[in-house]
């Protein structure tokens, strides 16, 4: 009896560690953002999890957009650097998550990306929108 014991305990244990990683939804994953201001969650219809943050902050886009950078560095987000823009009247950025990250939902032959979209309402007031999506 022991042996099949040892057995089926390293099945379990080989069939355990063959097993994809869970996928956390999107809701989830934004909360866990460490991110300026006090942003809300709002519906998002494109977006992975239909979710995203939404929420005013104060300051300059070119600030924030440099807040927001070191902020998800230092969480393990890769910038990419082809897809940001930044001007007076806002700016995108688009970021990978860390390789540990998976989000629930993102389509077959697609990678989540983080989208942080920002645009100026008027001197020093900018709306800040941070969702996953499928790129």
């Amino acid at each position: 009896m022991v042996p099949f014991r040892r057995w089926a305990a390293t099945a379990l244990l080989l069939l355990a560690s063959a097993a994809p990683a869970l996928a956390t939804p999107a809701p989830t994953l934004l909360k866990w953002l460490k991110l300026p201001g006090s942003l809300s969650s709002l519906y998002a219809a494109n977006a992975l999890g239909q979710a995203s943050l939404n929420g005013q902050v104060g300051g300059t886009p070119e600030a924030l957009l440099a807040q927001v950078r070191t902020s998800l560095a230092v969480q393990g987000y890769k910038e990419r650097t082809a897809n940001t823009v930044v001007g007076p009247w806002g700016f995108n950025l688009v970021l990978d998550p860390p390789e540990s990250v998976t989000v629930d939902g993102t389509p077959a032959g697609k990678k989540a990306a983080l989208v942080l979209q920002s645009t100026s309402l008027g001197p020093g007031k900018l709306n800040l929108n941070v969702r996953y999506e499928g790129l």
